[in-house]
């Protein structure tokens, strides 16, 4: 009799129903399509997007470096100081070895503010 009881008793525990299973995980939405205009970099194309120019350091040097980093090897071609909007740009025109020529603009407004300091 006490097997039969211990029988049932195991047999019981064993029909516990399984718990239910987990929901599947939906598959995230997919991004927005962007334009490959919106992708391209325009980082120092413009005035609006200028690169700034920290105010510790050799400032050619920085701007070279920082062309030579974007488009590899080139020739300086022009080069100008501009004033727009209280603000200061170097532009330089560069000419790499495809002939095709960029300008960048670097924004040296806080640069220019510490000459304008050290002068006073």
């Amino acid at each position: 009799m006490k097997r039969a009881l211990i029988l049932i008793l195991l047999t019981i525990a064993c029909a516990t129903p399984k718990p239910a299973p987990a929901p599947k995980p939906q598959p995230a939405a997919a991004p927005p399509a962007v334009s490959a205009e919106a992708l391209k970099d325009t980082y120092g194309d413009s005035t609006t997007t200028a690169v700034p120019v920290p105010v510790e350091g050799d400032e050619v040097k920085f701007e070279n470096n920082w062309i030579y980093d974007r488009f590899g090897r080139f020739r300086r071609l022009k080069f100008a100081v501009a004033h727009q909007n209280d603000r200061h740009y170097d532009i330089i025109t560069v000419e790499l070895p495809d002939h095709s020529q960029h300008t960048v603009y670097f924004d040296i407004t806080d640069l220019w503010m510490k000459w304008a300091a050290e002068k006073k």
